[in-house]
């Protein structure tokens, strides 16, 4: 009989994978954990600043969907990856153990595309979020 032992890498995103709504079909590729509402298009090119305290991560991803069904998909899926949200309205921002994930909502103006900033702060274990 042969064992199978999966990885904790591999088990996180079995479990990510299988708790995300049937509309999220892909991941951030910045913040590889973050899925990504369908209908939206993650920006090239994120901005990533690491130092001694921790790293920043910013992304930004457009589409033709609206605020409140993103915010709802967040509110919805973020809990089941380990997110507790903190606050909410046209900033949500959750935090997981050292983490702060902050996503802006910026309605757009005529015939532009909804534009959704994602911020990841990640404090190094010896160091606190700010209360």
């Amino acid at each position: 009989m042969s064992r199978q032992i999966f990885s904790p890498a591999f088990s996180f995103a079995l479990v990510a994978c299988a708790s995300a709504p049937a509309h999220a079909t892909e991941f951030l590729r910045a913040i590889d954990d973050v899925p990504l509402v369908a209908g939206l298009a993650e920006k090239p090119e994120p901005v990533v600043f690491e130092s001694e305290q921790g790293r920043v991560v910013q992304t930004v991803a457009e589409g033709e969907v609206g605020a409140s069904a993103i915010s709802s998909f967040y509110i919805a899926t973020l809990p089941a990856l380990g997110w507790k949200q903190t606050s909410g309205q046209s900033v949500l921002t959750f935090e997981r153990d050292n983490e702060r994930l902050t996503i802006t909502l910026r309605e757009p103006r005529s015939g532009d595309p909804m534009r959704v900033q994602f911020e990841l702060v990640v404090k190094l274990a010896s160091s606190r979020l700010p209360e």
